[in-house]
């Protein structure tokens, strides 16, 4: 189909390609148009709404005490997440209107969107790599094992009875049993605290 044919299909479903977003002072288009200076504030008065008063992301980070990179990582992966249920939103709106052009474009910039997020949280994952410790490493457990060892050779030295290293080992285990998840929570008792 050639951009005739969907200026066409346009046209006689009664779908102008022309669209304005106009601020709300102005009505069924009796009213002039207000300068740009008052369409800019406008738009500022509603980044600061979305913002919940801050006049930026940024801002509001900083209000929050969210200064440190990772925290404007996660947010970005948030707005950027967020912006793809916007899409999905307004495909779903178009979708529903017959709007299948519309659809399928605004479908493909939000796959755009989930690449750019899946990126994102790559590049965080990659972060928390390089500027924290991965749990989930197998370097851990080397040194998981490397620790116990020398517990073990630990109470070998000490010539205690075996039953004693035993008993430790096994409550050990109980008391560790969820070490991943204890190890997150204190690095991130640790992050919070910077």
């Amino acid at each position: 189909m050639s951009d005739n044919d969907f200026d066409k299909t346009d046209r006689e479903a009664g779908v102008t390609s022309e669209v304005q977003v106009l601020p709300p002072w102005q009505s069924s288009g009796l009213s002039t148009v207000k300068p740009a200076s008052d369409v800019i504030q406008f738009r500022q008065k509603l980044v600061e709404e979305y913002h919940k008063g801050a006049p930026s992301l940024a801002a509001r980070l900083k209000i929050a005490g969210k200064e440190d990179l990772e925290s404007y990582i996660v947010a970005m992966i948030d707005e950027v997440i967020q912006e793809t249920d916007h899409l999905l939103g307004n495909e779903l709106v178009a979708t529903h209107n017959g709007d299948l052009r519309d659809a399928s474009v605004i479908s493909f910039k939000r796959a755009e969107v989930l690449e750019k997020a899946i990126k994102a949280a790559q590049t965080k994952q990659q972060f928390e790599k390089q500027g924290g410790v991965d749990v989930d490493s197998p370097a851990m457990i080397i040194i998981f094992r490397f620790f116990m060892g020398k517990a073990k050779e630990t109470f070998d030295k000490m010539g205690v009875d075996t039953e004693i290293p035993d008993l430790f080992f096994r409550r050990f285990g109980e008391v560790t049993t969820d070490w991943k998840k204890d190890l997150r929570q204190s690095f991130e008792q640790v992050r919070n605290q910077r």
